[in-house]
């Protein structure tokens, strides 16, 4: 199993914890989020814990920084979304990035056939894998995380309609899931899609959630 795979078996298996919000309040995930974030930051450095590093730098430019560009990126748009976004949302978020992405990688790497050249040689078959389970999950942990008493946020700038109508989650998740695997295709760069997605699919889906 080569480096990329690993990484992204841990981006995926990072969705699982969205579902711990079903019963457990907003606080735990943002200190699992903080816990996650000093792994990262602290401890997971060439000069600090080698190993946890080595397994987990598979690009090149974070060999050469020294640090986990990629997963920083991800616990710190973790973290924002848990603190502004209502907790369905949040964890909606989280669980379309997780397995959406994570999978599309996976399904791609190994079975793509059909390439998008010009956008960072991704695959049409991870593009449609991305759709698929980022659609799948994101409706699954939406109606579960419905049920925890602690759906908004810590500082309400941020607030979504209580009576939503499940048909309308359906259409907007599904919306949203293509609109996100079309930003996942074009990020590169600056442009990380571990900052793009999150943004994207937080800022559409509590959008429409509002309307």
């Amino acid at each position: 199993m080569d480096q990329e795979t690993k990484r992204k078996i841990v981006h995926i298996s990072m969705g699982f914890w969205t579902i711990a919000m079903v019963v457990f309040p907003r606080v735990l995930a943002i200190l699992v989020i903080l816990a996650a974030l000093f792994f990262v930051l602290i401890l997971a450095r060439p000069k600090v814990w080698k190993v946890a590093f080595d397994s987990m730098a598979s690009r090149e430019d974070e060999k050469k920084a020294g640090f986990l560009k990629g997963p920083l990126l991800y616990v710190i748009m973790a973290l924002i979304s848990f603190i502004f976004l209502d907790l369905r949302v949040a964890a909606t978020v989280f669980a379309m990035m997780a397995f959406g992405d994570g999978l599309a990688n996976v399904i791609g790497s190994r079975y793509g056939r059909h390439r998008f050249t010009r956008l960072n040689n991704r695959s049409f078959e991870g593009f449609l894998t991305f759709i698929v389970f980022a659609f799948l999950s994101g409706v699954l942990v939406f109606f579960l995380v419905s049920f925890n008493p602690d759906p908004y946020p810590w500082f309400k700038i941020f607030r979504i309609k209580e009576n939503i109508h499940d048909f309308q989650v359906i259409v907007i998740i599904l919306g949203v899931s293509i609109i996100a695997a079309l930003t996942e295709l074009i990020s590169k760069g600056i442009l990380n899609d571990n900052v793009t997605v999150p943004l994207v699919t937080g800022f559409l889906l509590t959008l429409c959630f509002a309307v």
